[in-house]
């Protein structure tokens, strides 16, 4: 499981990775309050995050093509540098008191830009830092960190915000940027690692033998992306978990426990620890997985169970049920998330890796402010959160039962 952590090109990753996901973190929870406490307003915070978000949403594909074309470290790289100087002029904006909308909106549409660009990389860098026997502990050391960076990140902004001027938090952030960047630089990437079946597969069209350069326009790797059994599902599977589990954390969720629980905030706070403390426990199992038998079948029946442990969280309108059935979800989805980045790491053509990954980050993004406002607006009509979260569950479960029509996914 620590192996990884022996190699000194993944040790710098994980170090840089952490310090720069903290770092945004700070930076979510501190851009809110720099607003607000100089008379922005909700209306042009709303403005502000939209135009972060679009522009973040629209660079998915050019991050996973730039990965492809140059290398995803150096992608990260120049991506963290360039966020470390957006967020500096921030700070100066910030210290003149009164920060104008149209000025707000020239930092967070690069910040969004860069954002864009650095996630697909993210995704696609691993096999070139670590051996291919580390990828499966290499995500979930991965998946561990982000999980902890997510909890520390807005609880350090929050703090920082709290008894400091925001421009330090913001400071903090970025010199996390800037420090993630060295160690990046500090990398000396080995070759990509897994050269597989699926690659020689995807240089064979229907007509005869691909060219070896096909892979290099959108045009092919979508062409690979939709004959590919195990890219078409997990494309499948992140769109509607996304579409189903989002609305459920962010909307459903906060409205169960404020009505049917009657616990607010501090009930909606134990339950998002059972989450966070379930992807921990999920992630170490994770590499586990990819040892067993029948592993592509086995996953199916943990993305299925997940679904069933989230329809449990209303059961009998107690919080002990309600953690404990979040706890039990978080943990399976993060043993088959750890799963299914493997397999697309050692199965996805290196040439095509960011771009595929691209794809998979930009299904979750659309999902995300779809499933939100379609939980907002059911929850603002008659609908009870419970039905809500019952109805999110099953999403989960039959996105995965539809794997079980695909042999080769089934026999992962």
């Amino acid at each position: 499981m620590l192996a990884p952590l022996r190699e000194r090109r993944f040790a710098l990753y994980l170090i840089g990775q952490l310090l720069s996901q903290v770092g945004d973190g700070i930076y979510l929870v501190t851009l809110p309050f720099v607003m607000l406490n100089q008379g922005g307003g909700p209306a042009n915070l709303g403005v502000v995050l939209a135009c972060y978000g679009a522009a973040r949403l629209a660079l998915f594909p050019v991050g996973g093509a730039l990965a492809d074309r140059v290398g995803a470290r150096p992608v990260m790289l120049a991506a963290d540098a360039l966020r470390a100087l957006v967020v500096l002029g921030f700070v100066a904006l910030a210290a003149d008191g009164h920060i104008p909308l149209w000025a707000m909106i020239t930092v967070a549409v690069p910040f969004g830009i860069l954002g864009g660009i650095f996630m697909p990389a993210s995704f696609a860098v691993l096999p070139q830092i670590v051996r291919p026997e580390s990828l499966a502990p290499g995500n979930s050391l991965i998946q561990i960190m982000q999980s902890t960076s997510r909890i520390a990140g807005p609880g350090l902004g929050g703090t920082l915000v709290g008894s400091l001027k925001s421009g330090v938090g913001l400071l903090i952030d970025a010199i996390t940027f800037l420090v993630s960047s060295l160690t990046l630089m500090a990398i000396r990437p080995s070759r990509p690692a897994v050269e597989t079946a699926d690659e020689t597969a995807a240089q064979h069209a229907n007509d005869g033998v691909q060219d070896s350069d096909r892979l290099r326009t959108w045009r092919s790797v979508l062409r690979y992306a939709s004959s590919s059994p195990l890219v078409r599902m997990t494309l499948l599977t992140t769109l509607v978990f996304n579409l189903a589990a989002v609305g459920l954390i962010e909307v459903a969720l906060p409205s169960f426990a404020q009505g049917p629980l009657g616990r607010g905030a501090p009930g909606f706070g134990i339950m998002m620890t059972g989450l966070g403390g379930g992807s921990v426990i999920g992630a170490l199992l994770g590499p586990t997985l990819l040892r067993l038998r029948r592993r592509g079948l086995i996953a199916l029946c943990l993305g299925i169970a997940e679904g069933l442990a989230l329809m449990g969280i209303p059961v009998g309108s107690s919080l002990v049920v309600a953690t404990a059935a979040l706890f039990t979800a978080a943990s399976l989805q993060a043993m088959v998330n750890v799963f299914y980045m493997t397999m697309l790491q050692q199965t996805v053509p290196a040439r095509a890796l960011g771009r595929v990954m691209s794809l998979l980050v930009t299904c979750a993004g659309l999902a995300y402010p779809a499933s939100a406002l379609l939980a907002g607006n059911v929850l603002g009509g008659t609908a009870d959160p419970e039905a809500v979260i019952i109805v999110a569950g099953l999403g989960v479960s039959v996105s995965f039962s539809v794997g079980f029509f695909s042999r080769p996914y089934r026999n992962l």
